[in-house]
C-alpha cells in the first residue's frame, strides 16, 4: 500500500493544471494525466477497493466494447477530459450535438470528486498519515471510482447516440440501394427510374456535400444525369442518337454509370459493417474515394451528357480530332503520350473545326466557351456573331480560297483543310509550305496567328471551363476506362 500512494503522490505533483483544472490538451498535461489516472488504479487495487459496477458496459457497441472489454476501471484520459469540458458541445459532419442535462450534472460530480481526491492527496503529504488518513483516501478513491462510473456510463451513451445518428446517412442510402429493383428488363432495356433510385441518389448527393472533401462536395447532382446517361447507352431517345463521335458519348455514359454501379456495390458492402464506419465521414478513406470518382464523373456528365446539344458538340468536335489525326498523324502520338504540347494544340483545333463549319454541331461547344462572342442561341444566331469573329471567319475563307487554287499533292481529298490543321498541329517547323504560292504561304501564318489569339481566349476566359473541357476531350481521345475493377478487386476499404 505504502509504495502504490508514494506512486500515487508522486504522478500527483506531476500533474499540469490549470487553475486548479485539469490541462489534458498539452501533450504534458496528458501523459501527466494519463500516470496519474494509472496510479489512482494500482492505489485502488493496493487497498484492495472493488470498482464499481460496471455492467453497462456490456451494451456499448462493438468499438467501445473493446476500449472497456470488462468490469475493470480502465480510466481514459478522453473521458476526464469531456468532464473538464464546460462546453459540452460535440461536432459531426458539420452538425452540433450538446450533452444532455444529466450527463452534464455527472461531469460536474466528477469533477468534484477529482477535486475531493486532489486535496485528500496534499493533505496526505503534509501530516504523518494514520488509519484515519487511510480511510479517508479509500473513501476519497471509492467516490471517485463511482462518479468516473456514472459519467462515464452516460458520456459513451451520448457518444453512441451521436454516432448512430451522424452514420444515419450512410445506413438511409444503404437501405434505399437494397430497394432498388433490377436495372434491366428481360428485353435488354433500362427500366425506367424507380423511386427507390431517385431516392438513393439523392442520398448520394446529401452524403457528397458532407463527406467527399478531395472534390467540391456538390449536392446537386441529380437523377436525371443518370437518366440521361442510359439513354446515351441505349440509345432509346432520338436527343442522344449520336451520329458523329458516339465513342465519346458511350465513354462519358460509361463513366456515369461506372460511378454509380461502385457507390452501390460499395453501400451494399458497408452495411455488412457500420460499426467501422467513423463517424466523422470524411474520414472514411473508401467512401472519399469513391464519392470523388462519383462526383467527377457526374459534373462532366452534367455539362455534357445531359444536355444533348452540348452532348453533340463534343460527339462532333471528337470526331473532328479524329479526322485531324489523319491529316496529321503526329496528332495521335501527342495524343497517346498526353503529351504537354496537345494542350496548346488542341484549343487551336477547335477554333479550326469551329471556323471549317460554323453551323456544325460543334459550335455549341465554343459557344459555351465564348458566351460573349455571341448572341441568344437559335436560328439567327450567327447573324448576331461578334464582328471579330466574323473577321476572323472572313480571312478562314480566303485562306481555304488561296489554299484551293494552289496544287496540294499529297494532301487527300481537302488539301486546304490539310494543310492548315497540319500547320495548327506541327507549327512551321513541322510542316512545310513549299507547294503554296507566297500569298498562300502568308495568308496561312496571318491565320493560325489570329488562331492562336483566339485560343488562348477559349483558355483564359473561364479557365474552369476550359480545363474540364480538354480533360473531357483528352479522356475519351486516349480511350482511357477508369480503372474502377482493379480497385473493386481490391480488399473493401470503409
Amino acid at each position: 500500500e505504502r509504495s502504490a500512494v508514494q506512486r500515487l503522490l508522486a504522478a500527483r505533483r506531476r500533474l499540469v493544471e490549470d487553475a486548479g483544472v485539469a490541462d489534458v490538451k498539452s501533450e504534458d498535461g496528458f501523459e501527466a494525466a494519463t500516470a496519474y489516472l494509472a496510479s489512482v488504479h494500482s492505489a485502488a487495487r493496493a487497498f484492495g477497493l472493488r470498482p464499481a459496477c460496471r455492467a453497462y458496459r456490456s451494451t456499448f457497441t462493438t468499438n467501445y466494447r473493446a476500449l472497456f472489454p470488462d468490469g475493470d476501471r480502465h480510466y481514459r484520459v478522453d473521458v476526464l477530459e469531456a468532464s473538464v469540458d464546460q462546453h459540452f458541445d460535440i461536432w459531426v459532419n458539420g452538425q452540433k450535438f450538446e450533452l444532455d442535462s444529466d450527463a452534464v450534472v455527472h461531469a460536474q460530480s466528477l469533477q468534484g470528486a477529482w477535486a475531493d481526491l486532489k486535496e485528500v492527496l496534499d493533505r496526505w503529504t503534509c501530516v504523518e498519515p494514520g488509519c484515519h488518513a487511510r480511510d479517508e483516501l479509500c473513501e476519497a478513491l471509492n467516490v471517485f471510482d463511482v462518479s468516473w462510473a456514472a459519467f462515464e456510463e452516460k458520456y459513451i451513451r451520448a457518444l453512441i447516440t451521436i454516432e448512430e445518428e451522424a452514420r444515419q446517412l450512410v445506413v438511409s442510402a444503404a437501405g434505399w440501394e437494397r430497394r432498388i429493383p433490377s436495372e434491366y428488363h428481360r428485353a435488354g432495356e433500362w427500366s425506367c427510374m424507380s423511386e427507390a433510385e431517385c431516392h438513393f441518389i439523392d442520398c448520394i448527393a446529401h452524403l457528397n456535400s458532407i463527406a467527399n472533401q478531395k472534390g467540391k462536395g456538390r449536392d446537386d447532382l441529380r437523377a436525371d444525369i443518370l437518366e440521361a446517361a442510359r439513354a446515351v447507352l441505349s440509345e432509346q431517345s432520338s436527343d442522344m442518337q449520336i451520329s458523329r463521335g458516339k465513342e465519346a458519348a458511350r465513354t462519358l455514359a460509361g463513366d456515369v454509370l461506372g460511378s454509380y454501379i461502385a457507390i452501390r456495390s460499395y453501400m451494399r458492402k458497408v452495411s455488412n459493417c457500420l460499426e467501422h464506419v467513423d463517424p466523422h465521414l470524411c474520414n472514411n478513406t473508401g467512401l472519399v474515394a469513391k464519392l470523388a470518382d462519383y462526383e467527377e464523373s457526374w459534373e462532366v456528365a452534367a455539362r455534357y451528357v445531359r444536355e444533348p446539344k452540348m452532348l453533340h458538340a463534343v460527339c462532333d468536335v471528337f470526331a473532328e480530332v479524329r479526322e485531324a489525326e489523319q491529316l496529321a498523324p503526329e496528332l495521335s502520338t501527342m495524343i497517346d503520350d498526353c503529351d504537354v504540347e496537345l494542350f496548346m494544340v488542341l484549343p487551336r483545333l477547335v477554333v479550326l473545326f469551329f471556323l471549317a463549319d460554323p453551323l456544325a454541331k460543334r459550335t455549341e461547344l465554343v459557344r459555351s466557351l465564348l458566351p460573349h462572342r455571341f448572341g441568344p442561341s437559335g436560328a439567327a444566331a450567327l447573324m448576331k456573331v461578334d464582328p471579330e469573329l466574323k473577321a476572323l471567319y472572313s480571312r478562314y475563307k480566303e485562306t481555304a480560297r488561296l489554299h484551293g487554287a494552289t496544287s496540294c499533292r499529297g494532301a487527300g481529298a481537302q488539301p486546304a483543310r490539310a494543310a492548315i490543321v497540319r500547320q495548327a498541329v506541327l507549327g512551321e517547323t513541322g510542316c512545310k509550305l513549299a507547294d503554296l504560292s507566297e500569298e498562300a504561304q502568308r495568308a496561312t501564318k496571318e491565320l493560325l496567328l489570329s488562331v492562336e489569339m483566339w485560343s488562348l481566349e477559349l483558355q483564359r476566359h473561364c479557365p474552369e471551363d476550359w480545363n474540364q473541357c480538354s480533360a473531357v476531350l483528352v479522356h475519351c481521345l486516349s480511350q482511357t476506362e477508369k480503372r474502377r475493377s482493379s480497385k473493386e478487386a481490391g480488399k473493401f476499404q470503409v
